[in-house]
């Protein structure tokens, strides 16, 4: 009887193990708290063609949902619902899908101001609001998202200054602040690209900024990309070199054979005219 009771309450705790993976986003009453926030989102939002239909609230699980994509683990990672001509405002709500990395809403016309509540998302890596409705200024909370990669905020109408926080995020590659109605100085932002064209408060005829393509300070070493690109063009460099000293020896001896063999042939001609005689 005792092994029996051990048994089955190693079974009960095997079974609470994997429910816990499955259902981590599960309040005690049974509502997943991401499906909550995702319909949060869907109704601030205009969505003319219904691409969230299938957006349920009695849903207990998200991940089967259009335009979401999940972790393994069940948690949805990514937000994707650029060009479908979405309107409305974009709900504070978002800040709740705390294991979003990528977050796509371009292309559309949502308006309103950024929720501040994104600075939230730690493992947010990509935010594209680029060709929107969006006004108002950028959220300082931005800056701490210290795993953001790609920032596009272009074509909209936010105004303001861009705020100093984002020089904080240290692994950009791409921000997109082209135009807008910013104003004020521009700060430092270590990203390889950073654009902030088209906005004339800060990049008109009597600026200071620099208002193209924007690149930080060289580094010591260059990225693995620069460097392979310089080893193959040094090995490009040494082969055309060795093939053209190649070449260039084997047509001067070509030239010196067909010189020989021109005389020979004309020293032959003199002396059979010279035998006729």
């Amino acid at each position: 009887m005792e092994r029996r009771g051990f048994l089955l309450w190693r079974l009960g705790l095997l079974v609470l193990t994997l429910m816990d993976g499955s259902f981590a986003t599960l309040s005690p009453s049974g509502i997943n708290y991401e499906v909550v926030a995702l319909m949060a989102i869907k109704n601030g939002l205009n969505d003319p063609y219904t691409v969230l239909e299938n957006w349920d609230i009695n849903s207990v699980d998200p991940c089967s949902w259009r335009m979401i994509t999940c972790t393994l683990d069940g948690y949805v990672s990514a937000l994707g619902l650029p060009s479908q001509s979405l309107s409305g405002t974009l709900s504070p709500w978002i800040g709740n899908l705390s294991n979003l990395q990528s977050v796509l809403l371009q292309n559309n016309a949502i308006s309103g101001p950024i929720p501040a509540a994104i600075g939230k998302l730690e493992k947010l890596q990509t935010l594209d609001l680029s060709s929107n409705k969006f006004n108002g200024e950028i959220p300082s909370s931005l800056g701490d998202l210290k795993n953001l990669n790609y920032l596009k905020l272009n074509n909209n109408s936010l105004t303001g200054s861009i705020p100093d926080t984002l020089s904080k995020v240290e692994g950009l590659t791409l921000v997109d602040l082209s135009f807008n109605n910013f104003s004020s100085s521009v700060p430092k932002i270590a990203a390889r690209t950073f654009k902030i064209i088209g906005n004339p408060l800060i990049c008109g005829p009597n600026s200071d900024n620099n208002c193209s393509v924007v690149y930080p300070e060289p580094v010591s070493f260059p990225p693995d990309g620069v460097k392979d690109g310089s080893e193959s063009g040094t090995k490009s460099h040494r082969v055309a070199v060795t093939f053209g000293v190649s070449f260039g020896a084997a047509f001067l001896i070509i030239v010196i054979i067909g010189s020989f063999v021109w005389w020979r042939y004309r020293h032959n001609q003199q002396i059979f005219f010279d035998v006729n005689g």
